[in-house]
Parts: structure tokens; sequence; C-alpha cells
């Protein structure tokens, strides 16, 4: 029997899927790709961390990749989860990993951005405040455990709004073309030292 060797899988949500265009034109597929490893994406559009937890075992730990991008937190903010919730979520997926050999890598949410859609300001910011939670305790848990950090909130952010780029996204949440492509550049650096 013929195995096929993988070498990354990337589990979370539109974010690592590449909504709305697909995988093709996802920041993991970009950037494994280009350096030709063997990537698997098992992005789910509209997934919280907890969705994602209950299955990593059947998407992640039995294709036996070398290494595992998580990416989540959008949904959760959506959702009102809290820090501690998601941080939790996030620290079974790693410990999952490590159990089985596999090299666990967190990446940090990409910035929301205000494009004028009909979601309320209010609960925009709300979402925007949980998010920048969620990153700060990823940031502690990758610290603490000596872990990876894919860094996607600054490569696509406005420092002089503190919102996402607008040339980066297709409306308050997903990356456009250009903006999975920057991903893809963060993405890359890392995927050669791997």
């Amino acid at each position: 029997m013929f195995l096929t060797l993988i070498d990354l899988v990337g589990i979370g949500d539109s974010l690592t899927y590449g909504y709305p265009y697909g995988p093709d034109a996802s920041w993991l597929n970009l950037a494994a790709g280009a350096i030709g490893l063997k990537a698997v994406n098992k992005g789910m559009n509209g997934e919280t961390t907890a969705e994602m937890v209950e299955r990593f075992d059947r998407d992640v730990i039995r294709l036996k990749p070398r290494a595992v991008m998580i990416l989540g937190g959008t949904n959760d903010a959506w959702a009102g989860a809290t820090a501690a919730e998601v941080e939790e979520n996030i620290r079974v997926m790693v410990d999952q990993a490590i159990r089985a050999g596999i090299l666990p890598v967190i990446a940090l949410p990409p910035p929301l951005c205000q494009q004028g859609s009909d979601i309320p300001a209010s609960f925009l910011a709300r979402m925007a405040e949980a998010l920048k939670s969620y990153r700060q305790a990823y940031r502690g848990l990758t610290a603490s455990r000596g872990l990876r950090l894919l860094d996607f909130h600054h490569s696509l952010l406005d420092p002089d709004t503190g919102w996402g780029r607008k040339d980066f996204f297709v409306d308050d949440a997903h990356p456009n073309r250009k903006g999975y492509r920057a991903m893809a550049e963060v993405a890359l650096t890392l995927f050669r030292e791997l």
C-alpha cells in the first residue's frame, strides 16, 4: 500500500479554508505550494475552536502530518466566547498534537476590517476586543510552551486605524486574494524553517 506523507495540516475556520474563493486561494495552500510541501486544508467555514477540538483527532491526528497549523477564534468572538474558553480549546489541540508527535503551530487571527457592512459597529468593536484577548492568550501559551507562532494579525493590520487594511479584505472578516497572499508570505517564512 502506498502511503503519502503529509507535511502540514491546517485546521481552522473560513480563514484557513480560503473563503470566499476556496482552498486553492488560501494562505496554507499558497505557502505550501510555493515550496513543494504536501498540505491538507481542514478549514471549515463558520467553525469555532470548540468545534475544531471535536474533529481534531479525525482531521489532524489520523493524518499523521509533521506539523499542524491551528488558526481559530473569529467565530468564537462572534459567539461571545471568553478568552479562557478559547485558550483551553487551543491548549487541548496543542496537547493532542504533541502526544501524537506532531509539531503544533498557533496562528494569531487576522484583524477585523471596517468595511461598512450591516454589522453594527458596536458589535464589531466587541468582536475586535475579544480577538485582542484571544491573541494575548495565544502569545502567552506559545511563550510558556516554547511553540511557534504565525502572526497573521500584524500582516493585515492598518497601524493607523487599528483595524484591518481595507485593500486586504473582501468583507469585515475575510481577506481578499491579496490578503491571503500576505498571510501566505508570513507562513512561507515559517514553512521554510520547518
